[in-house]
């Protein structure tokens, strides 16, 4: 298998005592180091295959989560990652695998 890249959203629920919503999420923070034991739901997004496809902060100069041993930064993976492969569903074509629109086989 291939490795690539995806964003993964994760949410991380606690019932905190406060006096006002803005007090809870103050809280939250400041208790996060008990928190963060709790059970953690994440879903992955979506896979990255440009520097488009970032969230946020992110950038090509970051070193992904992952694998302990690896040593490419996003942008030098996406460097090296497969073109996308995209299949004809209507035709017997889809059982051939056709590099997507743009991209080069």
């Amino acid at each position: 298998m291939i490795n690539r890249l995806y964003t993964v959203s994760a949410t991380l629920t606690a019932v905190i005592m406060a006096t006002s919503e803005r007090e809870a999420e103050i809280r939250f923070g400041l208790s996060f180091g008990e928190i963060k034991d709790q059970p953690i739901d994440a879903v992955a997004d979506q896979e990255i295959r440009t520097e488009d496809d970032l969230p946020g902060h992110w950038d090509v100069e970051c070193m992904p989560y992952g694998p302990r041993d690896n040593t490419l930064t996003i942008g030098e993976f996406l460097d090296v990652l497969p073109p996308l492969v995209v299949r004809d569903t209507k035709t017997v074509d889809m059982f051939a695998a056709t590099p997507a629109a743009g991209e080069k086989a």
